[in-house]
C-alpha cells in the first residue's frame, strides 16, 4: 500500500534588500545658547469673558434648586495667526483664538407634592444634567510670535527642442520643447498651536419660571400667614459669565543657554 503526504502550504516570504539614499546633515540651530532643543512654547495667555444665556426645561416640576455643580470643557480652540495684527517692522503682535465648548451642570432640585396639610411639603430629591453650549473669537497678543511659513510660489522651467524630440512633432523646430515642462515648489510642514485649559471661574444668576399653581385646602382663620397657592417651577432661565483661562502654545526648536 503506497501513502501519499501532503504539506501544508504555510506562507511565502518576499523580502527585499535596500539601498542607502544620501543625503545631507543638517546642523540644527536656534535663536542663542548652546543647547538646541524643540520644546512647547507659550506664545500667549488670556483670561476670556463669555456671557452666556441659557433656558434649561426640567421634565419634573420642582421646588426649589438645591445645588448646582459645574464643568466647563473646551471642544475647539484654533489660532488663526496672520489675522491680528503687526507692528512698523511687519512683525506679528496679535492673533485671533476661535473658542468652542460647553458647561456641564449637574442640577440637584427638590420636588413637592399635593398634600392636605399646607404646613409640610413632601418630594424627593432629584437631580438633572444639562449642557450649555457656547462658543466666540477672541484677540490674544503674543508674548512670542508663532513660527510660520508660507507654501513658496511654483518655479517653472523649460528645455530648447533642437530636431525632433516629440512623437507628434512632425518637422524640426527651433524653441521651446512642449511635450517637457520641469516645476519646483517648496512646502513647509509647521507645528500646529494649541491650547491648555488653565481654569474657569463662573458666575451665575438662576431664575425659575413657568409656575404652576395649585389649590390648597386649608383653614384661613387658624393661621394669618397663609398662602392659598403654592407655586412650582419647570425651568431655569440662567445668565452665565464665564471667565476661562487659556493657555497658547506651539512647538519650537529654541537654543538653551
Amino acid at each position: 500500500m503506497v501513502y501519499e503526504y501532503h504539506q501544508k502550504h504555510c506562507g511565502t516570504v518576499k523580502a527585499e534588500t535596500l539601498t542607502v539614499a544620501p543625503g545631507k546633515n543638517i546642523n540644527p540651530h536656534g535663536e542663542d545658547g548652546p543647547l538646541t532643543a524643540k520644546i512647547p512654547v507659550v506664545l500667549a495667555e488670556k483670561e476670556v469673558q463669555i456671557d452666556v444665556e441659557a433656558c434649561i426645561d426640567i421634565k419634573d416640576d420642582f421646588f426649589e434648586i438645591k445645588r448646582i455643580k459645574k464643568n466647563v470643557f473646551l471642544t475647539q480652540c484654533k489660532l488663526l495667526p496672520n489675522s491680528g495684527q503687526k507692528d512698523c517692522d511687519g512683525r506679528l503682535v496679535s492673533g485671533k483664538l476661535f473658542l468652542k465648548g460647553f458647561v456641564e451642570k449637574n442640577i440637584e432640585y427638590a420636588t413637592i407634592e399635593e398634600c392636605e396639610d399646607a404646613q409640610v411639603k413632601n418630594g424627593f430629591i432629584k437631580h438633572a444634567t444639562a449642557t450649555v453650549p457656547f462658543h466666540c473669537v477672541t484677540e490674544v497678543f503674543f508674548d512670542r510670535p508663532p513660527v510660520f511659513r508660507f507654501r513658496s510660489q511654483i518655479k517653472e522651467f523649460d528645455y530648447f527642442q533642437h530636431g525632433k524630440h516629440c512623437e507628434d512633432s512632425c518637422e524640426e523646430n527651433l524653441g521651446r520643447l512642449r511635450c517637457e515642462t520641469g516645476f519646483e515648489e517648496e512646502v513647509f510642514y509647521l507645528d500646529r498651536p494649541f491650547c491648555k485649559l488653565e481654569g474657569a471661574r463662573i458666575f451665575e444668576l438662576d431664575v425659575a419660571k413657568e409656575d404652576v399653581y395649585y389649590p390648597v385646602s386649608h383653614d384661613k382663620e387658624c393661621d394669618e400667614n397663609f398662602k392659598e397657592e403654592e407655586n412650582k417651577f419647570g425651568r431655569l432661565i440662567e445668565k452665565m459669565v464665564i471667565n476661562l483661562r487659556v493657555k497658547v502654545l506651539q512647538e519650537q526648536q529654541v537654543n538653551i543657554r
